[in-house]
């Protein structure tokens, strides 16, 4: 009889495989660029074989780093809040404690600012401006925005001030374990200017912000998986 778990097994072991591809590759990425790593070396750190990486990224490194920025913005760890201006916060807070703990995220933001970025492999900064333009718009009709704030203007500020704050931190510092800090002051600045004087007590502008709101999210209830027999996929 065949064993029923076998599938399950062999498609957590896909899904185990692509991913350690792609958190290898953020780490190549940041280390070497991403003209400095070559398929070979993927395959190598990955601890993979050539027949999976394939299987798995059928177009090479350009794919691979195609769904790393495709992985970038995501709302995990995002919570609908009494506040439409403290949701805006939350996902910049959110990001800057993940691009703090995760080479893929470090490796999207180097990519990004690539002048061929959207052309080749995408990139994340349109999307978050027209995010943020929604949360901004949102925010303004139920009256949490001064009159003057222009919703589509502010978000590419936002998105601007973000991205200078990390990569000023990061050349700076040469690390990232302040990049937290300095973004819960950016938005500190930014609520004072753009909110109503009522709001800015009701928000929650901590440098913990982040880190609280993702890791109750990872802490969240799951689907339960069986776990792989074996971490490899073989050659194929």
């Amino acid at each position: 009889m065949s064993n029923p778990r076998r599938p399950r097994r062999q498609q957590q072991r896909a899904i185990d495989t692509r991913q350690r591809i792609l958190d290898t590759a953020g780490a190549l990425f940041v280390r070497d660029s991403y003209e400095g790593t070559s398929v070979g070396d993927l395959i190598t750190a990955a601890r993979t074989s050539k027949g999976a990486f394939y299987r798995h990224f059928p177009g090479g490194k350009i794919e691979v780093a195609t769904a790393i920025m495709q992985n970038t913005l995501t709302m995990d760890g995002l919570r609908e809040q009494r506040f439409m201006l403290q949701e805006v916060v939350d996902i910049g807070m959110i990001l800057a404690y993940r691009i703090s703990h995760e080479n893929a995220l470090q490796a999207a933001l180097k990519l990004s600012f690539h002048s061929n970025a959207p052309e080749t492999y995408g990139t994340p900064w349109p999307d978050w401006i027209v995010f943020n333009t929604g949360q901004l718009t949102e925010a303004r009709r139920r009256g949490e925005l001064k009159p003057f704030v222009d919703a589509e203007q502010q978000a590419y500020q936002i998105a601007g001030n973000w991205a200078g704050a990390v990569l000023i931190s990061n050349t700076v510092d040469r690390h990232l374990g302040n990049v937290e800090a300095r973004i819960s002051r950016m938005y500190r600045n930014l609520v004072t200017a753009i909110a109503v004087p009522d709001l800015l007590p009701e928000l929650d502008l901590s440098v913990n912000r982040g880190r609280d709101l993702y890791t109750a999210f990872l802490e969240g209830p799951a689907d339960q998986v069986e776990p792989a027999d074996q971490v490899e996929e073989g050659p194929e």
